[in-house]
């Protein structure tokens, strides 16, 4: 990795484009657009309904063959860190610390490096570039141009890195995304009358938000199948007011990771149909992130077997993964599933979502060398 991009690297991640800090998230786009400055690009941007949120930017290559497939390359400039004040910036002789590293400025600057050096091979056309300004949260449905985003898109590659290695990888080797679990997020609050825990001690007279959610919770996590991939969890349950009260409201969130469309399917209707055991309680069922699993289609396998092939190519031995969190993968083929699409185009890292996340450095010019094989053997092809 040359040092000038390790500078510029350095400088996109001093950018605290947490996905609530609008102005700084639109400082970042900034970053993009100047970064290609000199290519001839043609930039538009998607506003949230959110006023707190940035726009989605998109780039359109100017240079445009209709008898050629179009290529979408996508990353993420938000991170996960709401303050970035007390975060470290290190650089060593094999990686660069600080946040956002991994996830996933380094790999929004693969994607830079590969249009530069397509553009200086002549051969920057017919992709699209799609920068997202909220992933970490998923919040899909404040964005209502997404669906028409996704039905434009023929094959999209995606630049989240592998993360959490303890292990520095072989540049020789690299993984890639074939398949997803789908996501969904759920908050349900509960709302009653509440009341002296003392004094009501008839039956019909207790009605607690904190019982009443105690109950679903068990019902819900019942809805898990390990064999078939499905997990849930109660990641957070707030509320209640004294141990001697009837607590009047209380919420919890949970989280959902599904490997099939039928499972998806099943569990968001069952979640949905919710309805109070307890008739003097209100329920109030809220979606918070949703995004369909990424299945291994036959348009997934065919890009990986171009991609596997583009690797023998530059001595890159190409494997398969499947994962369990979710990207921009998921929500883009929710809206259009007939995308043929690959992630791990990115460079891997280690430390994810925490103060000691970190790129390694040798993984980075690989990944540069692979999209840019990989995107003249789309166009070829």
């Amino acid at each position: 990795m040359k040092k000038e991009v390790i500078d510029k690297l350095i400088e996109f991640i001093r950018i605290d484009s947490f996905a609530f800090k609008r102005s700084e998230v639109i400082r970042a786009q900034q970053f993009v657009k100047e970064y290609l400055k000199d290519i001839p690009i043609n930039w538009v941007s998607f506003e949230s309904t959110n006023k707190d949120l940035a726009p989605i930017l998109m780039g359109k290559a100017k240079k445009w063959d209709s008898k050629l497939e179009s290529i979408t390359l996508t990353g993420h400039i938000d991170i996960v860190y709401p303050d970035i004040s007390d975060f470290t910036i290190k650089l060593t002789d094999d990686k660069l610390f600080g946040p956002g590293t991994a996830d996933m400025k380094a790999g929004v600057l693969v994607i830079l490096e590969a249009v530069k050096e397509l553009h200086k091979k002549n051969q920057f056309k017919n992709i699209n570039l799609l920068f997202t300004s909220e992933e970490e949260h998923f919040l899909t449905s404040h964005y209502p141009d997404f669906e028409e985003i996704a039905q434009d898109i023929e094959n999209l590659l995606v630049y989240e890195g592998e993360g959490s290695l303890d292990v520095k990888p072989n540049i020789n080797e690299k993984l890639l995304v074939t398949k997803r679990k789908g996501i969904l997020g759920y908050s349900i609050k509960a709302n009653g009358p509440g009341g002296h825990s003392g004094v009501l001690n008839k039956e019909s007279m207790r009605h607690s938000a904190i019982h009443e959610l105690l109950s679903q919770s068990q019902d819900i996590l019942r809805l898990s199948d390990y064999k078939k991939g499905t997990t849930i969890n109660i990641g957070k349950f707030n509320g209640g007011q004294a141990l001697n009260v009837l607590a009047p409201e209380a919420e919890i969130f949970l989280d959902a990771r599904l490997d099939s469309i039928e499972e998806y399917n099943r569990v968001k209707s069952a979640i949905e149909a919710i309805t109070p055991k307890d008739k003097v309680i209100k329920l109030e069922t809220t979606n918070k992130v949703n995004g369909f699993p990424v299945e291994e289609t036959e348009n997934n396998l065919k890009l990986f077997k171009l991609a596997r092939q583009v690797g023998k190519e530059i001595g890159l031995e190409i494997d398969s993964v499947h994962k369990g969190g979710a990207s921009d993968m998921n929500r883009l083929t929710s809206f259009n599933p007939e995308i043929s699409c690959l992630d791990y185009l990115g460079p891997p890292g280690g430390g994810e979502h925490t103060k000691d996340e970190f790129l390694y450095l040798n993984t980075f010019d690989p990944c540069v060398r692979l999209s840019v094989k990989l995107i003249e053997k789309i166009l070829q092809n």
